[in-house]
């Protein structure tokens, strides 16, 4: 078996293919009842999503199969820029076979190209392989987020590429993901909506 992964511009494969890498990759995800995005979106929706990433393919050379796939976006906030990893999954014939790493890579190296600082990523707190694939590639967790289009917690993840005084500071990332924790788990419901609190405070912030 030989990967290469490309962008998905310099190769034949189409969004309808990724949509559905994405839907087959995500099934087992659905059996748990973690509603992610990959699991229903459409290609339309993804077309739209990614219209500023750089969508990334992993093809067996073998058979010209598309064995994996992940975006990355590169956003400008304030004076600096991140990188934002979203849309990964492997086929599920190809799994622990270390290509979701090399995508990791591939997409790293992109965001360091592009004057990165650091690079977010997110998942279910309720998908341990995935959160553990997180922390085994460099990624530290350091806030939880609840969001209208799923069912369920997500933990936030942060890889940092420039020397930080605060965020290689594990004693600051434990107490910023603490207050993350209290804050969202106060004001979002499970499923993104506001709680009692949370309308509340909104409300403050809008006077």
């Amino acid at each position: 078996m030989k990967i290469y992964i490309t962008t998905r511009e310099e190769t034949n494969v189409s969004y309808e293919d990724i949509v559905n890498l994405l839907h087959e990759s995500f099934q087992e995800r659905l059996e748990q009842g973690l509603k992610y995005t990959c699991s229903y979106i459409n290609v339309e929706q993804f077309i739209e999503k990614t219209r500023n990433g750089i969508i990334l393919v992993a093809i067996d050379s073998n058979n010209n199969e598309l064995v994996g796939t992940g975006t990355i976006n590169i956003i400008k906030y304030k004076r600096h820029k991140y990188g934002y990893f979203e849309y990964g999954a492997i086929s599920s014939k190809y799994k622990r076979k270390g290509i979701a790493s090399k995508l990791i890579k591939k997409r790293k190296q992109i965001a360091i190209n592009n004057g990165c600082e650091y690079i977010l990523s997110d998942t279910s707190t309720k998908a341990t392989s995935a959160v553990i694939y997180h922390l085994k590639n460099g990624f530290k967790i350091v806030g939880l987020e609840s969001y209208r289009s799923t069912n369920y917690y997500s933990y936030v993840f942060r890889m940092q590429l420039k020397p930080s005084l605060i965020w290689n500071n594990c004693i600051f990332i434990k107490i910023h993901f603490i207050l993350s924790y209290i804050f969202i788990k106060l004001t979002r419901n499970i499923d993104g909506g506001d709680t009692k609190i949370g309308k509340i405070y909104k409300r403050l912030c809008k006077n």
